[in-house]
């Protein structure tokens, strides 16, 4: 594969005011990053529970080689879902909004595929990490950040898509996020939401075996809101043809008399991330207040 020349990366801050390149990666970048603890980081973007981190590692933290590393871990084995779920290749020349970036994993193979990824961070995320990602990849993306009440600074009708990850960093109002979500989607424009489930590996563990918490602890990837499928489904109850599904789970997270059972099957009963898919309806076009013409 030929590399790719590198391109600046480019912060927007709404649509209009646009950092010059000299300003794109602030001088102190280099000391977020050193505050930043890395396993943390690699849990989160490998979709694991807390845990110590492992020995003998000899990757320079944050480098190329690290972020690749990362990248080709949480694609396989057990986040090989992530690919055919979030639709990575199925959206070439479609616009992205994306919320809850992590490193920017998933951003780069969206980009990788033709989307147009535009990324909008809050207060949870660091800016800061997805510059040194895309950096170290010869890559640039569209950055911007939410306004200081919650709302998004992109006007009605922008986006083609949009994909929300509550795994580790939940909106304070969701309601309020999902009704930003369907104002900045066109008509027919489709989100992806992950969140933590409810009735997970977890769940199911405590149930028959309430004991094993407290030895092990129950595996959760993070303290965030856990959803039942109706609960999300309510919560996006302005989009149409809604689908939730379970994924992600490991064998050793199964209760003990249920580990023989096909790994492909248990997950989608007791996986550990809901997946929501929904479409903001076409009709919602019909509802947009014509332009007023002018008087002769």
């Amino acid at each position: 594969m030929n590399a790719v020349p590198p391109r600046p990366f480019r912060i927007f801050h709404g649509e209009d005011a646009v950092l010059p390149p000299v300003s794109l990666a602030p001088a102190d970048d280099a000391d977020v990053l050193a505050s930043l603890d890395p396993h943390a980081v690699a849990v989160q973007e490998l979709l694991r529970a807390a845990g110590p981190p492992p020995a003998g590692r000899t990757l320079e933290e944050f480098s190329r080689s690290w972020f690749e590393e990362l990248e080709l871990k949480r694609y396989a084995p057990h986040g090989d879902w992530l690919r055919r779920t979030l639709e990575f290749t199925r959206h070439p020349h479609d616009s992205l909004l994306m919320m809850g970036p992590g490193a920017g994993t998933d951003a780069i193979q969206y980009q990788r595929h033709g989307t147009a990824v535009t990324i909008c961070t809050t207060p949870d995320d660091c800016p800061a990490l997805i510059r040194r990602n895309f950096e170290q990849r010869g890559l640039s993306v569209r950055v911007g950040r939410t306004n200081p009440d919650g709302t998004l600074p992109y006007e009605p009708g922008r986006f083609d898509l949009a994909y929300l990850n509550w795994l580790y960093t939940p909106p304070a109002d969701a309601a309020a996020r999902v009704a930003e979500v369907y104002r900045v989607l066109k008509p027919g424009g489709k989100a992806f939401v992950l969140a933590p489930s409810k009735f997970d590996a977890g769940f199911w563990q405590r149930v028959f075996t309430p004991w094993r918490p407290w030895m092990r602890g129950d595996g959760a990837l993070s303290p965030a809101p856990r959803y039942s499928g109706r609960s999300l489904r309510r919560l996006f109850e302005p989009f149409t043809e809604p689908v939730t599904v379970k994924r992600h789970l490991r064998r050793s997270e199964l209760p003990y008399l249920w580990r023989s059972s096909p790994l492909s099957v248990m997950q989608r009963v007791m996986g550990r991330v809901l997946v929501l898919k929904a479409f903001k309806p076409i009709a919602a076009a019909l509802a947009a207040p014509a332009p007023l013409s002018k008087a002769a």
